[in-house]
């Protein structure tokens, strides 16, 4: 990582932007305060970024470019054939994808509240692969089952609002971080009840022989 001291100015306005816009929002950070956060003048930030908005989105490009999803997990969603398993690999991923990024969490809800779906270009570049991954697994999965929801894109968007909703949601509620232990076990929950979900008393059964199955294996 580039120090302080040896970073350019335009390093500079992007980490003073990345931790503004993470705090505060689009709407609530100025490039006043960023300028004066990187040290440098109003007309500095306009040099390398044109607009305030233009900031924003290599601030938000900036950290989706952090995210790192398994090759090998996306070939293991179409795969298998057991429901239960895929939704827990589409969990696994979804959790290791934006676990430890509390920042890119909170631009993410940032962006979609002020900007609409108008970014949805670039998380596709970014998340395409495994959202498209997942949603055309479930898709084909419709093919031979009934799903108590018929939009694989919803679904998926589902799952994700789920684990972003846990990492956001945790510290309020649970007092503290998700370790990642318990992100792990998280994943393995949220793919459990969205089995239930999806499949109504079906995936019940599922879910309960699938934990009886765990145990003796356990024993």
């Amino acid at each position: 990582m580039t120090s302080v001291a040896s970073a350019t100015p335009q390093e500079r306005i992007l980490q003073a932007a990345t931790d503004l816009f993470s705090e505060v929002g689009f709407s609530g950070a100025s490039t006043r305060d960023i300028a004066r956060m990187a040290a440098v003048n109003g007309a500095t930030v306009y040099r390398h970024f044109l607009s305030k908005k233009q900031l924003f989105v290599a601030v938000l490009e900036a950290e989706l470019r952090k995210l790192r999803v398994r090759s090998v997990l996306l070939l293991h969603i179409t795969d298998t054939d057991d429901l239960q398993s895929a939704l827990r690999i589409v969990f696994k991923l979804l959790t290791e994808a934006l676990a430890g990024q509390p920042r890119l969490l909170r631009l993410l809800q940032f962006s979609v509240l002020e900007f609409g779906d108008t970014m949805q270009p670039l998380y596709h570049k970014y998340l395409g692969e495994l959202l498209d991954s997942a949603a055309a697994y479930l898709g084909s999965l419709q093919e031979r089952e009934p799903l108590l929801s018929g939009d694989p894109r919803a679904m998926v968007a589902a799952f994700a609002a789920t684990v972003v909703g846990l990492q956001t949601l945790y510290a309020l509620f649970g007092g503290g971080q998700l370790g990642a232990c318990s992100m792990a076990d998280s994943a393995e929950e949220c793919s459990s009840l969205w089995n239930a979900v999806l499949f109504g008393s079906h995936g019940l059964q599922r879910m309960s022989a699938a934990s009886t199955s765990s145990q003796l294996v356990r024993l």
